[in-house]
């Protein structure tokens, strides 16, 4: 005990003599960049070309193989959504095995299969590898695309469309690939009604045929096998795989802009604008600039500790968060700064953003932040490296991008060499916000602001798609248009008076995708005091139900009881159920007037403003010139903006020629779009008064 005693008084006189020599004013210096024992993946080739790459992880009793194309598919054009599709098609049934069978033989194993444009990957307990890949293999070889599966994907996407075209992420999404790549470059190709329209089932075997072949493909394989036992699976289940000359595209240059640009996309009942600074780079993967475009971009907005962040968030709270990317590509790269800002704020944000951009090329960053980053970046990348699937991934691309053979060992090392000057030098080569695309999605009002920020002062408009629009101001009315001869000219054309007042009642019924589940909505209406919808969605039941009867009304929905109709829901429902509503609009306590003429897809269009007695809240209504037909519709009330697109009218069953819209979009602000088509219309079926209890 005594020695022990001795010991620990030692170690108190050390460290108090060390207290007092210990300048604390000093930061430490760090120490060097830790060593990596980055094991090897085991490889070889078989003779069909397939290169395949084993990372043995005995852990746990699973095993992964994972397929990965090095492909340059030529561009689309207006095709463009074939690749889309190819995965989920490969996966959809063989030549042996139909969809339902390929599932259930999936599931009965626990495995996951998934396919993709460019690759395949599977996932299994060890003991069922032999069934894993003997499905994969089957799909990978034998695929068997059917009309009716394309068919019901192109259905889905097109759905998916709809939605995205007021989807603010989508439409930036949308219009920043075409500015900076071209619509000619695959990078830039937008998918459309119209190119979804033009593909067919022979457009994805020929893909499917083209693409898929070993000789451009990597095998990762990844678990609980040895190398011995993984080389006689690969040779058993892909040796057979047919190899082929496989083309390679060459594509369009993309130039990066020679100057600052903003490019607006008007968004209608935007309460916030999304922003995108952005433009293409060369930068490919792999090449030195590469570790150092990557601590510039953490320290620019990489992470909740980005400038951008830091400043935009925390500083002034314009944005939940502001963030950069800075991506390598072995054909074009590109950079790009993004916000969501309230609208009042959104020249504010882009300022900030442009400043924050500037800062980095001409100050040099602070040693403290800088260290902080470097700090950051090792663990993160020391984490990945827990992943055995990760040095498969390695391996892989240090074939497929020609790196040295050394690049992921040395990572840390190169990672930690990274000097203030070299942050600074990478910024001045790739951080360019006067030769930019300033790309805006939001309210049309606020694109004046921003012309400050293009080079010459100018504004590009352009559409959810990437097409060019005019921003053309509102156009004045003839005196002799009034919002009365406007509503009686869409009375005649949606077939008259007299049709219409000899409806008796009509039921409307619509079946459609939305966000993956099958909805039936049926609304049955005997007008002018009853009316009643009800939506019931497949596996639930009715989720949703509300019915007006007289003078009350009532909302339910599933596991929940009935609640009444407020007043105003009232007065709404009272509106809805009365087809003559048009006719006599101080019934309901409105006041229409028309305010001008604008265009609604390229056609000119009355717009009527709609205002209540004792409310804020407007309508305004859309009415085509030429068929005089209503269009489109804003509602604007302190519960949000609602915009509803209406199209397709025809004649509907027993109405005596009265025409309705058979195809309506419906989206609130911040919500994307839900397009709903009419399967039936039918006037007159003898509704009876049961119906809306």
């Amino acid at each position: 005990m005594k020695k022990v005693t001795l010991s620990i008084a030692a170690l108190a006189l050390l460290t108090s003599v060390n207290a007092q020599t210990l300048d604390r004013s000093i930061r430490p210096q760090p120490g060097p960049a830790p060593e990596i024992k980055l094991a090897d993946a085991q490889t070889f080739t078989l003779p069909n070309g397939l290169k395949v790459f084993v990372v043995e992880n005995h852990k746990l009793p699973r095993v992964s193989y994972n397929i990965l194309l090095n492909i340059h598919p030529e561009a689309e054009g207006d095709k463009t959504g074939v690749n889309e599709f190819i995965g989920q098609l490969i996966t959809a049934g063989t030549k042996t095995l139909t969809k339902d069978q390929f599932d259930k033989e999936t599931d009965l194993i626990g495995a996951s299969i998934d396919a993709s444009n460019d690759g395949m990957s599977g996932s299994s307990l060890v003991k069922h590898q032999d069934k894993l890949l003997q499905l994969m293999s089957d799909a990978l070889m034998n695929a068997n695309f059917q009309q009716s599966e394309l068919d019901k994907l192109k259905k889905q996407a097109q759905a998916g469309l709809e939605q995205s075209k007021n989807e603010p992420d989508e439409m930036l999404k949308n219009v920043s690939a075409v500015l900076n790549f071209g619509k000619q470059h695959p990078y830039g190709e937008i998918t459309t009604e119209a190119t979804l329209g033009n593909i067919t089932l022979a457009d994805c075997n020929n893909y499917y045929k083209t693409y898929f072949r070993p000789n451009v493909a990597y095998l990762a394989i990844v678990g609980d096998v040895n190398f011995a036992d993984a080389k006689k699976m690969a040779e058993k289940y892909f040796g057979k795989w047919e190899k082929a000359n496989v083309p390679s595209a060459t594509y369009p240059a993309t130039p990066q802009p020679d100057k600052a640009i903003v490019q607006f996309v008007p968004r209608e009942g935007a309460v916030q604008s999304v922003i995108g600074i952005t433009y293409p780079i060369e930068l490919k993967p792999g090449t030195p600039d590469v570790i150092r475009a990557k601590v510039l971009n953490e320290i620019l907005g990489g992470s909740s500790q980005g400038r951008l962040f830091l400043n935009l968030r925390e500083q002034h709270g314009w944005t939940y968060g502001s963030y950069s990317q800075i991506a390598s590509d072995e054909i074009v790269g590109h950079f790009q700064a993004y916000a969501k800002a309230r609208n009042e704020v959104t020249d504010s944000s882009v300022n900030e953003i442009i400043n924050e951009m500037n800062n980095l090329r001409k100050t040099p960053v602070n040693g403290d932040a800088l260290q902080n980053t470097l700090n950051y970046m090792t663990g993160t990348f020391a984490i990945g490296l827990e992943n055995p699937s990760t040095i498969a991934t390695y391996a892989i691309n240090i074939d497929r991008y020609n790196m040295p053979k050394d690049y992921y060992k040395n990572y840390l090392k190169t990672l930690n060499a990274v000097t203030a000057a070299d942050v600074q030098s990478t910024a001045d080569k790739y951080i360019h916000a006067d030769k930019a695309n300033i790309v805006v999605v939001g309210d049309k009002g606020e694109a004046a602001k921003l012309t400050k920020y293009s080079t010459d002062g100018t504004i590009n408009y352009y559409d959810y798609a990437g097409n060019p629009i005019k921003n053309e101001a509102p156009k004045a009315v003839d005196n002799s248009v009034s919002a009365a001869t406007v509503i009686d000219n869409y009375i005649k054309a949606t077939g008259g008076k007299t049709a219409l007042e000899a409806i008796k009642d009509i039921t409307m019924s619509s079946e459609f995708e939305a966000n993956g589940a099958q909805i039936n909505l049926i609304i049955k209406t005997i007008p002018p005091t009853q009316w009643m919808m009800s939506i019931i969605v497949s596996g639930y039941g009715e989720v949703q139900k509300e019915v007006l009867n007289g003078d009350k009304g009532y909302s339910s929905q599933a596991g929940q009881g009935a609640k009444d109709f407020d007043a105003k829901k009232l007065a709404e429902a009272k509106e809805q159920a009365d087809l003559l509503a048009d006719l006599h609009p101080e019934k309901y306590g409105n006041t229409l007037k028309v305010i001008s003429k604008e265009d609604v897809d390229g056609k000119e269009a009355y717009v009527v403003e709609t205002s209540k007695a004792g409310s804020e809240d407007k309508t305004l209504s859309y009415y085509d010139v030429a068929s005089g037909l209503k269009v489109k519709e804003i509602k604007k009330s302190s519960e949000g903006i609602q915009i509803s697109t209406f199209g397709d009218y025809k004649e509907i069953k027993n109405g005596n020629g009265y025409k309705m819209p058979f195809s309506i979009s419906i989206s609130a602000a911040g919500q994307p779009a839900q397009k709903i088509a009419f399967d039936s219309i039918e006037a007159n079926t003898g509704l009876k008064a049961s119906a809306f209890k």
